[in-house]
C-alpha cells in the first residue's frame, strides 16, 4: 500500500513540476507578447497622430504602414500561439511518456509480487501435501492392518469346522414306556 502512496505521491509533484513548467512558459511567451503588441500600438498610435497632425502624408501611406503593422502583429499572435502550443504539446508528450514509464513500472512490480505470492503458496501447498499424503497413508494402512485382525478374529469366533465326511447320526430309538 506504501508503494501505491509513494508512486501517487511522485505523480503528484511531477504533475505539478509540469504545470509549473508550463505556466512558466505560458507566462514568459505572454509576457513577450504583451511587450511586443504595446510597442507595435504605440508606434501605431504615433503613426495615426503624425497622419492627422501632417495632412500631407496621404491616406494610401497610412494605410500602407497600418497594413505593415497589423501584419507584424498577426505574425506575432501567431509565433506566440504556436510557440505555446509546441511548448505545452512537448511537456504534455513527455509528461505522457512519464505516466506510461510509471505505470509501466508498477504494472511490472505488482507482477512480481503475484508471482512470488503464486510461488509461495505453490510451496506451501506441495509441503502440506507431503504431510498428508504420509499421514493418510500411515491411517490407510493402520485401519486396513486393523480390518484384517478384526475379520480374521471374527472368522475364527464364527465359523465352524466343515467336516465332509461326517459320520452318519444315529436316532436314538424313543421308549414309550419311560413316561
Amino acid at each position: 500500500m506504501s508503494e501505491i502512496l509513494t508512486l501517487a505521491a511522485k505523480f503528484k509533484t511531477q504533475s505539478q513540476q509540469q504545470a509549473k513548467t508550463i505556466e512558466q512558459e505560458v507566462q514568459n511567451a505572454t509576457t513577450q507578447l504583451n511587450s511586443f503588441m504595446t510597442a507595435k500600438l504605440q508606434e501605431s498610435e504615433t503613426i495615426i497622430k503624425q497622419g492627422m497632425e501632417s495632412l500631407d502624408t496621404s491616406n494610401e501611406q497610412l494605410l500602407k504602414t497600418l497594413a505593415t503593422h497589423q501584419t507584424d502583429m498577426s505574425t506575432a499572435l501567431e509565433n506566440y500561439m504556436s510557440n505555446v502550443q509546441a511548448h505545452t504539446t512537448q511537456h504534455l508528450e513527455q509528461f505522457a511518456e512519464d505516466i506510461e514509464k510509471t505505470i509501466e513500472a508498477y504494472t511490472q512490480h505488482i507482477s512480481q509480487l503475484i508471482t512470488q505470492r503464486e510461488d509461495r503458496i505453490a510451496k506451501v501447498i506441495k509441503s502440506e501435501m507431503k504431510k498428508w499424503v504420509i499421514v493418510t497413508s500411515i491411517v490407510a494402512i493402520t485401519v486396513m492392518v486393523f480390518g484384517m485382525l478384526i475379520g480374521a478374529a471374527l472368522v475364527n469366533k464364527f465359523s465352524k469346522p466343515t467336516y465332509i465326511n461326517q459320520p452318519p447320526q444315529t436316532q436314538q430309538p424313543i421308549d414309550y414306556s419311560q413316561r
